[in-house]
């Protein structure tokens, strides 16, 4: 149970880390301020979940995994060397924020947490909830906006 436990952190830990790295390339590459200063502020927040979750790992006596996550390694190729739109930054972020959606998810799912833990998850899973969804309601505003932005 404590192996499944430490296995969940740790793949938690890896998709914040994936999150905060693609929301800091996205920031980077955004043109519009606005989305610029959303992005790092998401980035943040991913960073600040990871390194909260990495206490509890601290907590149960085990050090996170220091592995780069296997989406960041693939996505850092993507979009080298071309600039992509605000829409396209805006699509893959909200995309990678439902895939860490749906992991939060399965994490609640599961019965291996403590109470702690499981509170925890949960108030970082909202979190994610409410980012996911204000992403997606820039992204479907950003479809009915010509391509060129």
């Amino acid at each position: 149970m404590a192996k499944k436990k430490i296995l969940l952190l740790n793949a938690l830990i890896a998709a914040s880390r994936d999150g905060e790295y693609g929301c800091r390339r996205a920031a980077l590459a955004a043109a519009n301020p606005h989305l610029k200063s959303l992005f790092t502020s998401r980035a943040n927040a991913f960073a600040l979940a990871a390194q909260e979750l990495q206490a509890c790992l601290l907590d149960l006596g085990q050090l996170p995994e220091t592995a780069v996550p296997a989406a960041s390694a693939a996505s850092a190729g993507r979009g080298s060397g071309k600039q992509r739109s605000d829409r396209a930054l805006l699509q893959a972020i909200s995309k990678g924020e439902r895939s860490v959606q749906r992991r939060y998810a399965r994490a609640l799912r599961a019965h291996v947490l403590g109470s702690r833990l499981r509170a925890v998850v949960r108030r970082q899973y909202r979190g994610v909830q409410v980012s996911h969804e204000l992403f997606r309601v820039l992204h479907e505003r950003y479809r009915t906006l010509p391509a060129t932005l």
